[in-house]
């Protein structure tokens, strides 16, 4: 009998530590397949600039440009609209009666803008674009740089025109937000093609 009784306890000890061994492992385990059915989490990856192209267009060629940087920078894009549309009349500066020249004639005037522009301050680049005339940028584009806050922006100017260039309208339109970074503009003809554009926006190595 004592040999029995010897055997029993000898029988539960094992069981018993046998029992206590698979306790252990248990929690490690469901550790592993824990971990391994967690999603992994992404790296964080600093968000890029936003770049805006903005434009004011009479005749479409500086539209046509405007629209060509942003299909290449995949930026969001804008027009600045005349609140009085600018009829082919209007834009004959060869009358000395036109609109146009009317406007030339006074650099105080600023012709209202239609509707709102988007919110700038998601932006941290600015193309502005629009067509030259007697070598400056139009009253209305004016108007625009005046009525809104570019402080810490990296601004772009460009143009289209028939024969003339640049001229002052950069550095015109710098004055105006003095608070912008500006950089160096380009004058494209009016029938630009879209390589030259690309061409250009490339060079500038913006970032994406």
């Amino acid at each position: 009998m004592k040999i029995k009784k010897i055997i029993s306890c000898f029988l539960a000890l094992i069981l018993l530590i046998g029992a206590v061994g698979c306790t252990a492992a248990s929690p490690q385990q469901s550790d592993s397949q824990q971990q391994e059915s967690q999603p992994q989490k992404p790296p964080a990856i600093e968000a890029a600039q936003k770049t805006l192209v903005i434009y004011f267009s009479a005749t479409g060629s500086t539209k046509a440009v405007a629209e060509t940087i942003a299909e290449t920078l995949e930026a969001d894009i804008d027009e600045i609209i005349p609140e009085q549309p600018y009829t082919s009349e209007d834009l004959n500066w060869r009358d000395e009666t036109s609109r146009v020249n009317a406007e030339h004639e006074d650099a105080d005037f600023r012709p209202a803008i239609a509707g709102d522009i988007k919110d700038l301050s998601a932006y941290d680049t600015i193309f502005i674009g629009y067509p030259i005339w007697w070598g400056e940028a139009p009253n209305i584009v004016w108007n625009f740089v005046e009525s809104y806050d570019f402080s810490g922006k990296t601004m772009i100017p460009f143009c289209t025109s028939s024969s003339s260039g640049l001229g002052s309208s950069g550095e015109t339109l710098a004055a105006l937000a003095p608070d912008a970074e500006w950089l160096e503009g380009q004058r494209f003809p009016s029938n630009a093609s879209a390589e030259d554009v690309v061409n250009w926006v490339k060079g500038l190595e913006l970032n994406p």
